[in-house]
């Protein structure tokens, strides 16, 4: 019987299934960040190399045994950094063994929804937007960082949020909730304190991370520099998604915006509704919705399109093994 696995290697894990040719996934292997920019090359293939063997010793079959293997690599963005993950670590790991090898947003897309096409919207520590049409064609939009233009992403939040507790502590702005919240975080005085330390790199931001939920958590408390911060952000996150929609040519077409990562799950509806606003805006006929699997059951997918349809019994037989896995690993893999 032929088997598959699916890889998906971020910036704070990575994670892999095994599945037979039914569907039925019989393995899971865990290990840390597989993002090459965020543990270095060397480091990266160690902890891709780590989950996968993870997932084959649990499996009881070998390396061998794999027809087909789906990557959703984040770190992958330009042909060069394809070529060079190829060689240096996909190409020593898996040999000839077939893969569908793409960026981790085209992973967080196949598992987000059923249809097999649509836009994701990925929006964690970075942010990224990703679509297929559905005649195949990919495209996609941001995903290199504020320096390259992006500008709503958790770090972000947490950046703006952070300015305007300084810009309230010089009077520049009203007072803001955030205040309290992020000097509580610090554990500082006030926030005089917070910005001595963090001026002489006693405490640096990295330390506070994360810091978006305090954005969250001030705006649900009618904080409006908060819920400014997150409506700004939304719109952005909108206008991304816009810009896949007409890349693709479906701006018109009935199709879901598939919100992935953990900013999309803070407590404050702002940065949603904003966004919503955008999209329908330009594509009146999307659904916003949230992620259907985990991105490491779409790269799995991505695994078993190389050689089958996926059908609704692989469907059944994917989410009923996915259960016991669930439990056995104590992980969450089934998002809606």
């Amino acid at each position: 019987m032929p088997y598959y696995a699916g890889l998906d290697a971020g910036g704070t894990k990575t994670h892999c299934l095994i599945a037979d040719e039914s569907g039925r996934v019989i393995a899971f292997g865990a290990s840390g960040p597989g993002n090459y920019e965020v543990a270095g090359t060397s480091e990266a293939r160690h902890e891709i190399e780590t989950a996968l063997n993870a997932a084959l010793a649990e499996s009881g079959i070998g390396l061998a045994d794999l027809s087909a293997v789906g990557l959703g690599v984040a770190g992958a963005d330009i042909d060069a950094d394809f070529d060079m993950l190829e060689r240096e670590v996909f190409g020593p790991l898996l040999g000839d063994i077939r893969r569908d090898f793409k960026n981790d947003s085209a992973a967080a897309l196949r598992g987000g929804t059923r249809n097999g096409y649509g836009i994701v919207i990925a929006c964690g520590t970075g942010c990224v937007c990703a679509g297929r049409d559905r005649a195949g064609v990919f495209a996609r939009v941001g995903g290199f960082g504020e320096e390259f233009g992006d500008e709503c992403s958790g770090t972000s939040i947490g950046h703006e949020a952070l300015h305007k507790v300084f810009q309230a502590r010089d009077g520049v702005v009203p007072p803001t909730k955030m205040t309290d919240l992020f000097v509580s975080r610090a554990e500082c005085v006030d926030a005089d304190d917070l910005f001595y330390r963090l001026y002489n790199q006693t405490i640096t931001l990295e330390s506070l991370e994360p810091m978006a939920p305090l954005v969250f958590e001030a705006a649900l408390a009618g904080d409006s520099a908060a819920c400014a911060i997150l409506t700004g952000g939304g719109a952005y996150l909108g206008m991304m998604v816009n810009a896949v929609a007409r890349n693709l040519g479906i701006s018109a077409d009935e199709f879901d915006v598939v919100m992935a990562g953990s900013v999309f799950k803070g407590s404050s509806p702002q940065l949603i509704e904003s966004m919503t606003v955008v999209i329908r805006a330009e594509c009146p006929r999307a659904a916003v919705v949230r992620s259907v699997y985990d991105p490491v059951v779409g790269a799995l997918l991505m695994g078993l399109d190389l050689d089958n349809a996926v059908s609704k019994q692989t469907y059944s037989a994917l989410e009923n093994s996915l259960a016991e896995i669930e439990l056995r690993h104590n992980v969450q893999l089934k998002t809606d």
